[in-house]
């Protein structure tokens, strides 16, 4: 079957990037630097003495088998350029243009954050008053505790997951956003509970996010979705913007339907998750305005928010977030991103405070993450940022059976996994399922992939394996087999 959709798909591609070099933005902007951002794409690592190849967007897209793409980006403090590559279905010959809606996935949560500190702006909510006395609708499971709105935003409130299904097909009934918070049916989700200590540390929850959007429609007295616009996507002009739940019988014209790792299309098209922490239909255009949004008011007064609140915004809450977004850098390198997953979308928005630079890429294919990750260093490569330069490595030799201290299961979240084993005398990781992938010894109990985060396998006073850390930061717990 797919072999018969390639066809369509790769004849859109081609015809997509013709026309979108007529758009009027394409013009915006060294042209020079877009053609090397879509013929730059490569791998994150070089090993020594090998050869290295560097693709174009349509490759890639094609060797993903991911069918659609926008990009949006962000140079000298302003829009510099918009690409629109393939087209909306695999099945279709519909272009993707600039006013394409993707799901934005858990990019949403960023739109979600500002809504709230515009809150926090007018003086109707307080960063670090409890939210429970605000909550009218539903309440927090423990009465005395100390879930703030900060720590929601920064996704220290404890607040679980949660785990079950919470992407449903359209055709299943829709949940409302207490329904979801209860767990109760429709909803296919357990309910959102404290299960440990606010404050105590980073741990992301789609959960605290399904709060703040409730503690939203709560202060306004309207729903999330109206709330959101009247705060956010109105006053900075993301007019192909909604959080409005996304049904076929109403669905926009101009939409980009999911497709599977494999470029099958979702059965029904898409799937439907929680607005506040998920739900967002939009443009890279219009996230691109949020992040100028965001930028323009931490270096200046008078912007879309204080310029007191914006810094906060993109400091540091806990090792990993600031209000709303992921920081890391630091001076003037510093930099926010948020990354988005749903079934069949695949979201990336990435942007510096103060360099005036950023993009934002959607997609609407399962593999789109690592479409996305490929982007991000030919945009590096192109707009001479600090971050996502490819780097040379080598590999050292080590002995087969010192492998296999390293196999076995380790859990990044609930209900996710990553899965090392060894074949043939080398070590592989597979992550959710997913293809494996080689690691490739660097160091002592250091590896690197290709086109992946870098390993470290951390060891007990007793020489055991009990976890690994992707690039410094992410843990994961190795667990019973």
């Amino acid at each position: 079957m797919m072999y018969l959709l390639r066809p369509a798909f790769i004849v859109g591609t081609l015809l997509l990037v013709v026309a979108s070099s007529r758009d009027a933005w394409s013009q915006k902007g060294p042209q020079s630097s877009r053609s090397k951002v879509e013929s730059g794409l490569s791998l994150r690592v070089r090993i020594e003495g090998r050869p290295f190849e560097h693709w174009t967007i349509q490759d890639r897209m094609h060797f993903y088998d991911v069918p659609g793409v926008q990009i949006a980006l962000i140079d000298q403090g302003e829009l510099a350029w918009i690409g629109s590559y393939g087209v909306t279905r695999a099945s279709g010959d519909q272009h993707v243009d600039d006013k394409t809606l993707f799901e934005a996935a858990s990019v949403s949560k960023v739109v979600t954050a500002l809504a709230v500190l515009r809150l926090v702006d007018r003086g109707t909510l307080d960063l670090d008053a409890p939210v429970r006395p605000l909550l009218k609708s539903w309440q927090l499971s423990d009465p005395s505790s100390s879930v703030t709105t900060r720590k929601l935003l920064s996704h220290n409130a404890a607040i679980n997951f949660p785990a079950g299904e919470t992407a449903l097909r359209p055709s299943q009934p829709i949940p409302t956003n207490i329904e979801r918070l209860a767990g109760r049916a429709p909803a296919l989700n357990h309910p959102v509970v404290i299960d440990g200590i606010p404050g105590s540390g980073f741990r992301y929850s789609n959960g605290g996010y399904l709060i703040l959007g409730q503690l939203v429609a709560d202060i306004t007295g309207i729903p999330f979705e109206q709330a959101a616009e009247d705060l956010v996507t109105k006053p900075l002009k993301m007019s192909r913007s909604t959080f409005s739940t996304m049904l076929p019988a109403t669905a926009d014209a101009d939409l980009a339907y999911g497709h599977g790792s494999d470029g099958a299309e979702e059965p029904e098209g898409w799937r439907i998750v929680g607005a506040a922490e998920g739900g967002l239909w939009t443009t890279a255009q219009d996230l691109a305005n949020a992040v100028l949004a965001i930028q323009q008011s931490s270096n200046k007064t008078n912007g879309f928010l204080s310029s007191q609140l914006a810094r906060q915004m993109l400091k540091r809450q806990n090792e990993r977030w600031g209000l709303g977004v992921e920081i890391g850098g630091a001076g003037a390198d510093l930099w926010f991103q948020h990354e988005g997953s749903t079934p069949g979308y695949k979201a990336r928005l990435f942007a510096y405070a103060t360099r005036g630079q950023g993009v934002v890429i959607l997609t609407n294919g399962d593999r789109g993450g690592e479409l996305t990750e490929e982007l991000l260093y030919s945009v590096a490569a192109a707009y001479h940022w600090p971050d996502f330069q490819v780097v040379t490595q080598q590999i050292i030799p080590v002995d087969a059976a010192a492998l296999q201290v390293y196999t076995g299961r380790y859990q990044m979240a609930p209900g996710a996994f990553v899965t090392v084993t060894t074949a043939n005398g080398k070590l592989f990781a597979e992550v959710r399922d997913r293809g494996k992938t080689e690691l490739f010894p660097d160091a002592s109990d250091h590896f690197f992939m290709l086109n992946g985060p870098q390993v470290l396998f951390v060891r007990s006073p007793q020489g055991s394996i009990t976890e690994l850390v992707f690039d410094g930061s992410f843990h994961a717990k190795k667990v019973d087999q």
